[in-house]
């Protein structure tokens, strides 16, 4: 049994000697330093970012989001003064605060993924996804030239087929946006309107 225990410990002193600094020697017969380790890669202090988790839908959804609240931004302001029953002028405060803290959000976040905060204004730009938004300043400038009852169901009608655009926007970036951020708020936003339209479509009944 002896012998064989010696058998088995010879190998392993070897290779133990072997691994140590101390057995190699220098050129002029003293003992060699320790292997130096291997270069490292350089990391360049400019090496580009990765990119974030949003994809070009993302981008195209918030910036066009940002303009489709600016316009209809201009549409509540109108009816906070101008509308004649105070339900109406209720709903437009309520949407006043939240477009324009949504469309805050949406701007910062565009600013942080290094991209323009503004949809182009280019027609042909957005054919493949559904055109600008619907509501241009013609039909907001007319809007601001009517009073009394005329106003209030001019504004109804004209509010609800611009929120049902941002309805058809959100589902469009639910189906092909990337960031769970953005796809959160499309969700809100196709909620909310909905809702919206549901209850302006009573205020016209």
């Amino acid at each position: 049994m002896a012998r064989y225990r010696r058998t088995l410990l010879a190998p392993v002193v070897l290779l133990l000697l072997a691994g140590c600094g101390g057995a190699s020697t220098g050129p002029d017969g003293s003992p060699a330093g320790p292997t130096p380790a291997p270069p490292q890669p350089v990391v360049s202090a400019t090496a580009t970012v990765p990119p974030g988790s949003f994809n070009p839908a993302d981008v195209m959804f918030l910036q066009m989001m940002v303009t489709h609240h600016g316009q209809g931004l201009e549409l509540v302001r109108l009816a906070e003064s101008r509308a004649q029953r105070a339900e109406v002028r209720t709903l437009a405060a309520a949407v006043d605060v939240t477009q324009a803290e949504e469309q805050e959000t949406m701007r910062g976040w565009l600013r942080d993924w290094g991209r323009p905060t503004e949809a182009d204004p280019a027609d042909h730009a957005h054919a493949d996804h559904g055109g600008l938004p619907a509501t241009g300043p013609e039909q907001i400038a007319a809007l601001g030239r009517m009073s009394g009852p005329e106003f209030e169901t001019a504004f109804l009608n004209l509010f609800i087929a611009h929120q049902h655009n941002a309805v058809e926007m959100a589902r469009n970036e639910a189906k092909f946006g990337q960031d769970p951020a953005a796809k959160e708020l499309a969700g809100r936003i196709d909620q909310s309107r909905t809702a919206q339209i549901n209850q302006m479509l009573t205020m016209l009944g």
